[in-house]
């Protein structure tokens, strides 16, 4: 018998019954689409997770501290690591040579008051030290200007957020500004790059505000200038930051605070000293590892793709140190949820497992009304394994309309889920359904239940099949 021949009658056989072929497909439409449907709500809960979690900062950028202490579970004490690896520059280093780190630099948070025009300041904003030459490996985007660079190391140039142009007030007449944070699209009160604005940074608090105490040093300023503005960040991940390059805020700081300490009649009693710091008795600052001192504050670590974030962060806390990561919050948050999407896994094989069992009951049905047919094939000559053939593949076809209508049943029901969530308000874990759809249905999806849907087919018509070859040719003749 010819494959085709095999192929026709397959065919003709699954249409010749078509109420009992439409109930068996329907099965397999049930069971694709619940596996389908499950899955989604699995990846939707993934994806909401990540785009949340996302939305706190870029998931494949690490900070590093130093590990001071470590706590001891069983005991419930802290226990001072004697040998502190500390932030310098051969600690840059050994991290930027780990596989994956796309970039590495030192990070350093100033606080001090931004004036611009020598009239109006800012209350509170940080001043962010990094090494300017990598700062465009972070992709931060910039909406005017440029980022800084090579031709920023060591100078006072900054780069700052969209948010600081509307919180400069006047000291003299105007009401002081706390933390106001521009509106989603909202156009910026000035152009921070332009020439004609000039800026300066200070120490002091009350600069601005016209008393001057002529028996105390002058306070100075230190004049920087804005090359670039990032855009609007809607999840204020920067906040109220400015990006200078770590060598110019380190001359800028020295300069400040050693005005500071004179104002104060304090000198030499801040700049570059640690405070101490007692854990248990002992002070953290004297296990540093010898010869060795800590220059920065953290380092900022960015990695080539976030499936090697964790990789590289346990490679990086080997070393004695401690990293951190949105990772590690999107990691726990996936572990947590583990057991509720492997119950909707669960419950979506039980759907395809009792359609496997109503397409092997539809087969066996099957023989039982044509063993004659059977017994003939045999006799004229036709071969077990075209027999055998002919049966799989009309349990195939089964498999394969029931996965194809199955899969566009589940494209349906995702919408569904995600209209009504959407529009009652509703989130699953914690997940906004506004911004992150509760179902979601890859392509990958829909190839693997159409290939799961049709291997049950067919596995649910092996032992039909296999019977149909053993029934005796002489006895399958005389059955009416």
């Amino acid at each position: 018998m010819k494959k085709f021949d095999i192929i026709r009658f397959a065919l003709s056989n699954f249409l010749r019954r078509k109420a009992r072929s439409a109930l068996t497909v329907l099965g397999v439409v049930i069971g694709t689409a619940a596996v389908v449907i499950m899955i989604s709500i699995g990846i939707g809960m993934n994806k909401g997770f990540e785009d949340q979690i996302s939305s706190w900062g870029d998931l494949r950028k690490i900070e590093v501290y130093e590990l001071y202490s470590e706590w001891n579970d069983e005991t419930g004490e802290e226990i001072i690591n004697e040998n502190r690896i500390p932030l310098d520059d051969i600690t840059l280093e050994d991290i930027r040579s780990i596989d994956h780190v796309k970039a590495a630099s030192p990070y350093s948070r100033q606080y001090y008051y931004l004036i611009k025009d020598g009239k109006e300041k800012i209350s509170s904003s940080q001043l962010i030290g990094i090494e300017a030459a990598s700062m465009k490996d972070f992709d931060y985007e910039i909406l005017y200007g440029r980022l800084l660079d090579e031709r920023d190391v060591g100078t006072t140039n900054f780069v700052m957020t969209y948010d600081i142009p509307f919180n400069f007030y006047n000291p003299r007449t105007d009401e002081e500004i706390w933390y106001k944070f521009a509106a989603e699209g909202e156009e910026l009160p000035f152009n921070p790059i332009d020439p004609k604005y000039s800026y300066a940074y200070t120490w002091y608090y009350n600069y601005g505000s016209g008393a001057i105490d002529a028996t105390k040093p002058r306070i100075i300023t230190e004049e920087a200038h804005c090359v670039g503005i990032l855009v609007q960040d809607s999840a204020n991940n920067y906040m109220m930051e400015c990006y200078m390059d770590i060598d110019g805020l380190k001359s800028m700081s020295e300069k400040l605070d050693k005005n500071r300490d004179r104002y104060y009649n304090t000198e030499g009693s801040s700049s570059g000293v640690y405070s101490t710091t007692l854990i248990n008795g002992v002070d953290v600052n004297d296990t540093v590892a010898e010869g060795r001192q800590s220059l920065y504050d953290e380092i900022m670590v960015m990695c080539d793709d976030t499936d090697h974030v964790l990789d590289v962060q346990e490679e990086i806390s080997d070393m004695g140190l401690r990293p951190s990561s949105n990772m590690d919050y999107l990691a726990q948050t996936q572990e947590q949820t583990k057991f509720l999407r492997s119950v909707l896994g669960a419950i979506g094989a039980v759907a395809f497992f009792v359609a496997a069992i109503s397409i092997a009951n539809t087969m066996v049905m099957s023989i039982y009304e044509r063993t004659r047919e059977i017994g003939i094939m045999k006799v004229i000559g036709c071969k077990l394994s075209d027999i055998r053939g002919m049966f799989l593949i009309e349990a195939g076809i089964i498999g394969v309309v029931g996965g194809v209508f199955g899969v566009l049943l589940s494209y349906g029901a995702s919408a569904g889920i995600n209209y009504l969530a959407s529009k009652g308000d509703m989130s699953m874990m914690g997940i906004d359904p506004t911004t992150s759809a509760i179902s979601i249905i890859p392509f990958w999806l829909d190839l693997v239940a159409l290939a799961l849907a049709t291997a049950v087919g067919v596995v649910s018509g092996l032992y039909p099949a296999i019977r149909a070859t053993r029934l005796s040719a002489l006895e399958a003749i005389k059955n009416e």
